[in-house]
């Protein structure tokens, strides 16, 4: 797994753009961890490979390209004291596993 371009703007919400990050050679298996995690984190993951997923105040939204083996995740929103750092580590260390 690697991070693609990294950071890209992809869309406006509340008057900033939305942070987003493509993770390339994700695996199916890998993307079954990253929702495990969130599930033993008492976070609902989206039941697809595309979604909204919610929790203290963070929105991401995810699509996952199979074929492709390509994760595209946004922060859409965000409290201003959890710094994306934190939100980026903890999607990077679930999916190293």
């Amino acid at each position: 797994m690697a991070a693609g371009t990294g950071p890209s703007t992809a869309s406006r919400v509340e008057g900033r753009m939305a942070e987003c990050k493509d993770y390339s050679d994700v695996t199916r298996e890998q993307l079954g961890r990253l929702k495990q995690k969130l599930q033993q984190m008492g976070i609902t993951p989206p039941e697809g490979d595309n979604g909204t997923i919610e929790a203290m105040g963070v929105k991401l939204t995810v699509a996952y390209d199979e074929s492709g083996q390509k994760l595209r995740v946004c922060i859409v929103e965000k409290p201003a004291f959890i710094p994306e750092f934190m939100v980026w580590g903890q999607i990077e260390g679930s999916l190293k596993g």
